[in-house]
């Protein structure tokens, strides 16, 4: 199977379990160094998009298996005064809690950091969402775990003519890009990514490919 990137990477529905094994191995295999260096630069790209800085509600993740860590970027907003929220299962959606800077956190059943299920708000009042993810390509389709959590959780953002908010913004590693993933009926497209080496934008305001 070729290298997954822009250049060569493709797949259909058959091949993500494959795709996500070897991603996420590449992922994992990453230095340190290489890691920060790489985290770094994707926040800086992050931090020139107007819909993040104008933001009053960000919700981030929290970085397991290798993913790229929004941390850094999270600090930025508290600094700047921005309400930021954080991903607790509930059932098989998600809720976004608040976070401040000493907020306990626990595991979850699959060993991922959470906030306490409180002083959550509604999916549909937050401006932007920073989103975890194995892979995604040119049109904004975006594998997952498998899971499903964030597909549903925002799949309202599917019944709208228009992105207003929120605005899912994926973080990643540049060899995470593809070139075509197959979109499946319940998956929703992110508005935007972000790489150590890029800032892609999907489709202007429009939610289908």
């Amino acid at each position: 199977m070729p290298e997954h990137d822009a250049a060569s990477g493709s797949t259909g529905a058959g091949s993500r379990t494959v795709l996500r094994r070897r991603i996420r191995e590449r992922r994992r295999a990453l230095s340190g160094a290489q890691r920060q260096t790489a985290q770094q630069q994707a926040a800086c790209r992050l931090r020139r998009l107007s819909p993040f800085w104008r933001a009053r509600s960000v919700a981030i993740y929290l970085a397991v298996d290798g993913e790229a860590d929004p941390g850094a970027i999270a600090a930025v907003a508290l600094t700047r005064g921005q309400r930021v929220y954080a991903p607790v299962l509930h059932g098989e959606t998600l809720k976004f809690a608040r976070l401040t800077g000493d907020t306990p956190l626990h595991r979850n059943r699959f060993g991922i950091l959470e906030p306490p299920a409180a002083d959550c708000i509604d999916p549909r009042q937050l401006d932007v969402v920073l989103t975890p993810l194995v892979a995604f390509d040119e049109t904004g389709t975006r594998i997952g775990m498998g899971g499903g959590y964030y597909d549903r959780c925002f799949s309202f953002l599917k019944q709208r003519m228009r992105w207003i908010r929120p605005k899912l913004i994926g973080i990643a590693y540049e060899f995470q890009r593809l070139r075509t993933v197959s979109r499946s009926d319940w998956d929703v497209p992110l508005w935007a990514a972000v790489t150590e080496q890029g800032t892609y934008r999907f489709q202007s305001e429009g939610l289908t490919a």
